[in-house]
């Protein structure tokens, strides 16, 4: 699965450009909103990659050789995902000195929107067509305003990410009938091998996961008094935008609008049919008050801005990308 990474030297000043042929490989949780962010920047640059996926807990196992050397974050541990690797083809090894290694699913995106995203329009060839031309930058090419991207992108990764996890783990594994849970590892969402070991062992996995997340009645309902609070202040944020479409930051879809809708969409009941790049459990099917707090946020500015973000801008996998498997095509 190859793309093309800009390698610019003083060549650059004549207006030519090195271009290395890159491998990329994706190491996911598959149902994960964060590895979600990952995927979402891969295909909106309509880059070729190939997708391991794995199941929680399950994946320390995948992740075993790429494991970080220290914890990336104290609510981290070794085993982080999402995992991107670019490796350059053998032809053009020499133009790229090591593999390209990121764990983290913000560096992922500003990594892909550096070498990918169109170039800004005074530089861009008056001979370039619209359909051939890039999608532009996720994070903008103009500091202040990437600045407050980031700014977002972080307050979303603090205020949703792990609210929108508690919140909808509590459902699934404490409050939902146990084929529900057991489904996440089917639907082609993993390898058969992984998928037999997350039904036969269902209740120790989710046990574990409960229990690492610190999952109760008592987080999930604070969960999500705060998810309702977000959700409201980013309303008022995209209310008070200029005229035009609606987005966080500017008048088009950047990084902070995909960082949103990737972490609060299962919050929204957002899944595969919509876009999402696995089968995941839907709020519409959980217990009645579940049901309605998914409506509510549905029927907020901010909850409308995700599903439009989905409609409009989740793009279909590129051409060439596909899902990988070890142990004979078992994991």
């Amino acid at each position: 699965m190859t793309g093309v990474i800009k390698d610019r030297d003083q060549s650059q000043d004549q207006g030519q450009n090195k271009q290395t042929q890159l491998n990329f490989s994706l190491r996911t949780i598959g149902i994960s909103h964060y590895n979600e962010k990952a995927r979402w920047a891969l295909d909106y640059y309509r880059i070729p990659y190939v997708e391991h996926r794995s199941m929680p807990v399950l994946h320390m196992i995948s992740m075993f050789k790429y494991r970080a050397s220290s914890r990336p974050s104290p609510t981290n541990t070794r085993f982080v995902t999402p995992y991107l690797s670019a490796v350059p083809d053998s032809s053009a090894a020499g133009d790229l000195a090591n593999e390209v290694k990121l764990n983290d699913s913000t560096a992922i995106a500003e990594f892909l929107s550096d070498q990918y995203a169109a170039p800004p329009k005074s530089k861009q060839s008056d001979s370039s067509s619209s359909s051939s031309c890039p999608p532009p930058n996720l994070y903008s090419n103009d500091a202040a305003t990437k600045a407050k991207i980031l700014a977002l992108e972080e307050r979303f990764g603090k205020m949703i990410g792990p609210h929108v996890r508690i919140y909808v783990y509590n459902e699934v594994l404490l409050h939902s009938p146990k084929s529900v849970g057991k489904a996440m590892g089917q639907h082609d969402n993993v390898g058969r091998l992984q998928a037999w070991i997350w039904t036969v062992f269902f209740g120790l996995l989710s046990w574990l996961l409960v229990k690492s997340l610190h999952i109760s009645d008592k987080s999930a309902a604070r969960s999500k008094e705060i998810l309702r609070r977000e959700f409201e202040h980013i309303s008022r944020v995209l209310e008070s935008g200029p005229p035009g479409p609606a987005y966080l930051v500017g008048n088009q879809f950047t990084a902070a609008d995909l960082t949103l809708a990737s972490l609060g969409g299962a919050a929204v009941g957002i899944g595969r049919e919509d876009g999402y790049g696995a089968w995941v459990p839907q709020l519409t099917n959980a217990r009645p008050e579940a049901q309605a707090f998914c409506e509510e946020l549905r029927q907020t500015t901010a909850g409308k801005h995700i599903l439009e973000c989905y409609k409009l801008h989740r793009g279909e996998k590129a051409a060439g990308s596909s899902y990988g498997f070890s142990f004979f095509g078992l994991w």
